[in-house]
């Protein structure tokens, strides 16, 4: 046996970890995953990275370093994605291509941003999951330049994200 950390109870992606979202547990050791770990101080404090199950076994992999500033000429920039079962798809970490196409298809799509990291996916309360008209939105690590060029974007065109 072995004790380990676990969720108390389900938790959103984004959440910041508090002890009292953490128990210790006993589990047999064959079942535990690799790098799990069995001090809930090393995560209080941490950002979730993806939701988590209520009961699931923590490790290091389950959350992300909070962002409080960017690189140097980065800037973390909201991004409105026309499709928000696409954004529902995203996780902090993935490494996208922003696209631009022209709602009325008028003009070919292009690529605005390459290789824009996603910083996190903010979780929209119940009342305003689900489709809508303001689609759905993501934090991405970008150049400042870039930045300016996926504002005006987004502004005349429908943006979408290819993964790399």
């Amino acid at each position: 046996m072995i004790t380990v950390v676990k969720a108390k109870s389900q938790l959103p992606g984004g959440a910041v970890l508090s002890a009292t979202d953490l128990v210790l547990d006993p589990v047999v050791a064959s079942d535990v995953p690799e790098n799990v770990l069995t001090d809930p101080n090393e995560l209080i404090g941490k950002t979730l990275a993806a939701p988590v199950a209520e009961n699931q076994m923590m490790t290091l992999f389950t959350t992300t370093v909070a962002r409080t500033s960017a690189q140097p000429g980065h800037v973390i920039a909201p991004l409105r994605l026309g499709d928000t079962a696409v954004t529902a798809l995203l996780h902090p970490g993935d490494v996208v291509d922003i696209v631009a196409a022209d709602a009325q298809g008028e003009q070919p799509a292009i690529v605005i941003a390459a290789g824009a990291r996603v910083v996190t996916v903010p979780e929209l309360p119940d009342d305003r999951a689900g489709p809508g008209p303001e689609g759905g939105l993501v934090l991405i690590d970008v150049d400042s330049h870039t930045a300016t060029l996926l504002a005006q974007a987004a502004a005349s065109a429908t943006l979408s994200i290819i993964w790399r």
